[in-house]
């Protein structure tokens, strides 16, 4: 099985986001906070989450999220982080 490269997964995540967010902004970067800069509701968070685990499907993000929303630290590089340390021995579907 393949490993996961950081900058996979960073793709991925970053085009899901692109795909979900509806200002349509030509670059999501990796140091946006998904409830601050992309200013996703619960809505588009929940398409996020279902997303990411169409993507990786061990991965749940819901505790990851828990802990670091409330100040912002809910980036798209702290999620690929968490991915990454925690599916090491897996490959995106598809």
């Amino acid at each position: 099985m393949n490993l996961l490269s950081e900058t996979d997964v960073a793709d991925s995540i970053s085009a899901l986001c692109k795909a979900l967010d509806e200002n349509n902004r030509s670059a999501v970067g990796m140091d946006m906070s998904l409830t601050h800069s992309l200013g996703f509701d619960s809505l588009k968070l929940m398409q996020f989450f279902a997303g990411v685990e169409a993507l990786y499907p061990e991965a749940a993000l819901e505790d990851w999220f828990i802990e670091h929303s409330a100040d912002g630290r809910d980036t798209l590089r702290s999620a690929v982080s968490y991915l990454v340390r925690f599916l090491p021995q897996r490959a995106a579907k598809g």
